[in-house]
């Protein structure tokens, strides 16, 4: 039963409660049926006694009775529900006289002997004037009255086995017009795991087929709106990674080759000196000189290098050290915003990959209060919390600890319809992937703030 669809589930449901329906109808009757027998035969049988004794009683004054007798007896025959039989005396010119009782043959015999009513006799002497004329027999016959009522069930059953045809097959009609936009949604949830775009599912059938139609158009749209930022988001990252290459490219040509040419030369030069008998010691500590000053154009140059692929020191100092020389170098190239600091916790525990996330989330949101907010104050604060997955309901539930980070900024604020840009998108992807939550709000007193949550295992976790 469990592998049946829906359809073949609510037509045997339905075919079950009519059948059910039918038998409780045909079970009633049958139950009623007794009762109702009985009560026929005893009222046919007490008239037809009272007929015969007031028909006795009657011809008492006659002086032939045997002629009114028969018919009498005659006129017995005639009568339903009860079968009269006349039992002669001996020497008596009256021919018994017994009404062919009804055939039973139409009738099942379960049925008989389920509804069990046996019949009831009454005998009646027959005395005119001293004289005895026999006796009048009265018997109860059941059968026609089940005869009655079997066919009463028969005409029942068949009417009740139209009905329940014809009413399956209208619900087997309506049931599959009412299941049809399942097909479709089953059809538009196959296209979406296929990775197809534009996927619909067209608003038809009940409230509750719309209800879930509207959730899958609602989801096919964030899919695809998601696809449409991550194909920008690629692109965007292709054209950083090629302008990256391109500007380290012109660092190292620009001034890592001028340097290593001044080494060369410098070696060159102090090869020169060494295969001659007096070497120039001023030039030679002229040429070191140079030589030194190369190294350090050329170490410094690689530093940089390196700091524009990976924050400087924060393997070594920190999260919080790093942050705070970012702020600095803010405040001196933007001293109209007063920029602050908020880290109350100890951050050196932070693995490299939450720190690098968290880092690159306050100099991202930093760069968009610059560039953006028209802010006079900002501030970033870093600190441990719980991580709350879930902001709407009644209550908010809690789920490990996290790394909280807030940036906050009295500037203009966001619209109300903002448009995301590359910048945001990459701070949310940054953070989706450690499994971490990102929400940009509107402060009740102006200026926005971003709130980032960064999930931080267990020590035991694994």
């Amino acid at each position: 039963m469990s592998s049946l669809s829906l359809k073949a589930r609510l037509s045997w449901l339905i075919g079950v409660v009519l059948v059910a329906t039918l038998l409780v109808n045909v079970g009633i009757l049958i139950l009623h049926a007794g009762p109702r027998i009985r009560a026929e035969d005893e009222t046919s049988l007490r008239l037809t006694r009272e007929l015969v004794l007031m028909t006795v009683a009657s011809i008492q004054e006659t002086s032939d009775p045997a002629p009114a007798l028969k018919r009498f007896y005659e006129s017995l025959g005639t009568l339903r529900h009860v079968d009269v039989r006349v039992l002669p005396v001996g020497g008596s010119p009256l021919e018994p006289l017994a009404r062919r009782p009804a055939s039973a043959a139409e009738l099942p015999g379960w049925f008989v002997a389920l509804v069990d009513v046996p019949p009831r006799v009454s005998i009646i002497p027959v005395r005119v004037r001293g004289v005895d004329y026999g006796r009048i027999a009265i018997m109860s016959n059941p059968l026609d009255e089940l005869a009655e009522i079997w066919s009463d069930v028969s005409w029942l059953a068949l009417v009740s086995l139209l009905a329940t045809s014809a009413i399956l097959a209208i619900v087997l009609v309506i049931v599959r017009c009412s299941l049809t936009p399942f097909g479709h949604m089953q059809k538009a949830l196959s296209e979406l795991e296929a990775g197809r775009s534009n996927v619909r599912v067209a608003l038809a059938g009940a409230s509750e087929f719309r209800g879930i139609a509207g959730a899958v158009n609602s989801l096919a749209t964030t899919l695809d709106q998601v696809k449409a930022e991550n194909r920008s988001l690629l692109g965007e990252l292709m054209r950083v990674q090629d302008d990256e290459r391109k500007a380290i490219a012109r660092d190292l040509h620009d001034e890592a080759g001028p340097c290593l040419f001044s080494i060369r030369a410098g070696a060159h030069a102090i090869g020169e000196l060494a295969e001659s008998d007096a070497p120039d010691l001023g030039r030679l500590r002229q040429i070191t000189a140079n030589v030194g000053k190369a190294c350090e154009a050329l170490q410094s140059l690689i530093s940089g290098l390196l700091g524009r692929l990976r924050p400087r020191g924060l393997a070594d100092f920190g999260l919080s050290d790093v942050l705070g020389g970012l702020i600095a170098s803010w405040k001196v190239a933007r001293p109209d915003v007063a920029v602050e600091l908020i880290a109350p916790h100890d951050l050196t525990t932070l693995d490299e990959q939450t720190a690098s996330t968290a880092y690159r989330v306050a100099q991202e949101a930093m760069t968009n209060v610059f560039r953006h907010a028209g802010a006079s104050r900002a501030s970033v604060a870093i600190e441990f919390a719980p991580f709350e997955s879930s902001v709407e309901g009644d209550a908010e539930e809690e789920c490990g600890a996290a790394l909280r980070i807030v940036v906050e900024d009295d500037g203009k604020g966001i619209p109300e319809r903002p448009q995301l840009g590359l910048g945001i998108i990459g701070m949310r992807e940054r953070v989706q992937a450690l499994g971490g939550r990102m929400t940009i709000e509107k402060r009740p007193e102006g200026g926005t703030r971003l709130t980032v949550y960064l999930p931080i295992a267990d020590d035991g976790e694994t």
